[in-house]
């Protein structure tokens, strides 16, 4: 594969010339979006093959157009390993404050799991905090020295390491974020992450801060996490299954 670019502060993974071997462990990346889980998961030592309902041209990897669910339940058994990363959308702190959004996504957590334990492979399941998971690891872009915060969580049916998060590293007011009103003036707040999905910060900043450099669309990224987290949870997969 290519080599790792870094920055000053952030290491950027960039797209791999890929080729499959029969060496490796295969993974199966499902609601896969622009491949930042399953970037995490080539660096770890896999063979990794995506799958989502929309087409996903930015996709590093063999990509495969179908629904997740229905997929696993045909062809999981063709993997030693599998991640799913269901729609998040249900679950979101902005989508809870507005029922009218919450409701217009669908929940796809229970069959997502029902299907993964059917496959009897060992596998991961990725969603936002808040999201309905059991007995999850939490991990944070403090823990990789990335300049986001970007909490997620992950339920597996394997025993992951739980880090400490270290927001001690950030140093304050470095990034744009949201809006706060005070005296009733309008005012810019700052703080010590990058906040991803945010029109006021330059793509290219909040790319390095996930340590990703293939993704150009900024929803996709926004949808995306850092290839440092599931690189970590890869690891430990193949140290564990000893492959």
């Amino acid at each position: 594969m290519n080599e790792t670019l870094n920055t000053a502060q952030t290491p950027l993974c960039t797209i791999p010339s890929v080729t499959s071997s029969a060496l490796r462990p295969k993974c199966l990346d499902l609601f896969c979006c622009a491949g930042g889980a399953g970037m995490g998961y080539y660096l770890a030592g896999f063979d990794v093959v995506g799958v989502d309902i929309e087409m996903q041209p930015e996709y590093p990897f063999e990509f495969i157009q179908a629904d997740a669910i229905k997929y696993v339940k045909e062809h999981g058994h063709e993997f030693d390993f599998i991640h799913a990363s269901p729609p998040c959308q249900h679950f979101t702190k902005y989508n809870n404050c507005r029922k009218n959004l919450k409701e217009k996504y669908e929940d796809l957590i229970e069959p997502t799991r029902q299907a993964l334990i059917e496959s009897g492979k060992p596998y991961v399941i990725e969603n936002v905090v808040g999201a309905p998971l059991l007995n999850p690891i939490t991990l944070c872009g403090s823990m990789f020295g990335l300049d986001v915060r970007r909490h997620r969580l992950f339920e597996s049916n394997m025993d992951l390491e739980q880090p400490k998060c270290k927001h001690e590293i950030w140093q304050p007011n470095r990034y744009p974020g949201g809006r706060s009103r005070e005296r009733g003036n309008a005012r810019v707040l700052c703080r010590g992450t990058i906040e991803v999905g945010r029109w006021n910060i330059p793509i290219e900043t909040q790319k390095a801060g996930m340590g990703i450099d293939w993704i150009s669309n900024l929803r996709k990224l926004s949808e995306s996490i850092p290839p440092a987290y599931t690189k970590f949870i890869g690891e430990q997969v193949v140290s564990l299954h000893c492959w």
